[in-house]
């Protein structure tokens, strides 16, 4: 799997569905390029922390 979230096609989501939910649980950050979540900034390519 690709390093960042950002880059990943549909395609490649598919296929490692339960990967990628980990990646995604209870997410902390936001991409502020393309509106992907994650639970490390280190996923995204333009991360911002969420505010709660």
């Amino acid at each position: 799997m690709s390093k960042e979230l950002c880059k990943l096609r549909k395609s490649m989501l598919k296929e490692e569905i339960e990967s990628f939910m980990l990646l995604v649980n209870q997410p902390t950050h936001l991409c502020e390029k393309c509106g992907r979540a994650a639970n490390s900034k280190k996923l995204l390519c333009h991360p911002t922390k969420i505010r709660s």
